[in-house]
């Protein structure tokens, strides 16, 4: 295929998503799960300007425990990160409810374009663009198209960062802007926290001219994250996620979500890997076969090679000790950045694989 025409086999995972969202995916609302919280949040803070969740919440906040937090006033907010809602405001205004179906499939198309970008920094554009409709049309990402996800939203976020800080010779403002995506990858997705050394590894060298500027931008988010915590919960360390409400014997308390890590990491990992429904072999086989890539994309661009694969194992080791990984729909949405970033090596691979086949040819 003329390198030219590369892009074209984006639009195979573009038509995918489209058969998807015509057919509804499995007949379920598309705001499933923890969906909905976001879509509260968006419409709270466009109707009411506040946090305050108590009057959007559908038949009041008492048929809401586990899914609301308590702020230090005693007010139900938001337990899941309003990153993704406040970017959504603008959908939701225009199109109401449907407009969180359209921000997602924004996202994912968006995502489609960025992995192309971001794979072409280590294969051709042949290679890239095929890796990334493997990607995205036999991975789990297709199953999030009927959705409103946040994960999606993170990875994007994930994505356009290292693509940006992918360059061997960066500018500052690159530098930085990939930090501050980075950065809102976190404040969508606090879980994202064990990327950001990984992608660090593209500009660890020279320190002063490219480093700084990435960890500025990277602190824009965070701070802002850490000033909401403050005004919320009372201390930039405690999160949302550490004040989810609940009823107790005599009276609504707190509890928090750090005590769901406590699964045994071998054991994790392999459930990760080998579970029935949810695992990355049954649901994402693609991207097991794309890590077969790493030797190649070593030799192409060492600190991507080395970023991708520090990320993807930092992010599979954390989720190994979380006891709930499993309580997405389809496949492990909390993987959806190792997923995503496994576009690098299987370029990488298929560029190896396509020299091997054209050695005979030239002989």
């Amino acid at each position: 295929m003329n390198a030219r025409w590369a892009p074209a086999l984006l639009l195979v995972p573009a038509l995918v998503y489209g058969v998807v969202l015509a057919r509804g995916y499995d007949g379920s609302d598309y705001l499933r799960g923890d969906c909905a919280y976001y879509f509260y949040t968006a419409t709270s803070l466009l109707k009411d300007r506040d946090l305050d969740l108590s009057n959007q919440l559908p038949g009041g906040p008492s048929r809401h425990f586990d899914q609301v937090s308590l702020d230090r006033h005693g007010r139900f907010v938001p337990k899941h990160p309003i990153a993704m809602a406040l970017a959504a405001v603008p959908f939701v205004a225009a199109l109401g409810r449907a407009g969180t179906l359209v921000f997602n499939v924004a996202v994912l198309l968006a995502l489609v374009l960025v992995l192309y970008r971001l794979a072409h920094h280590a294969a051709s554009p042949v290679a890239a663009a095929l890796a990334v409709a493997l990607t995205g049309t036999l991975s789990f990402l297709p199953h999030y198209a009927w959705n409103f996800s946040p994960d999606l939203f993170a990875t994007l976020a994930v994505a356009a960062g290292f693509t940006l800080l992918a360059p061997e010779k960066g500018q500052a403002w690159r530098d930085a802007a990939g930090g501050a995506l980075l950065g809102l990858a976190v404040a969508a997705k606090p879980a994202f926290i064990c990327l950001v050394p990984g992608a660090l590894i593209l500009v660890a060298a020279p320190w002063r001219s490219r480093l700084l500027p990435a960890a500025a931008g990277l602190a824009v988010p965070l701070v802002a994250l850490a000033a909401l915590n403050l005004h919320l919960f009372g201390a930039p360390h405690v999160t949302a996620y550490d004040r989810i409400a609940r009823l107790g014997p005599h009276d609504i308390e707190t509890y928090t979500q750090r005590d769901d890590f406590r699964q045994p990491v071998v054991k994790g990992l392999k459930r990760q890997l080998r579970h029935p429904t949810q695992g990355l072999l049954a649901t994402s086989g693609v991207t097991l076969v794309s890590w077969l890539g790493f030797p190649w994309l070593v030799r192409r661009h060492r600190r991507l090679a080395a970023s991708a694969a520090v990320g993807t194992l930092a992010l599979g080791l954390f989720f190994s000790t979380y006891q709930l990984w499993d309580s997405s729909h389809y496949g492990n949405r909390h993987l959806m950045p190792a997923v995503a970033l496994a576009v690098l090596p299987l370029g990488a691979l298929l560029d190896a694989a396509a020299g091997f086949f054209r050695r005979p040819a030239v002989a």
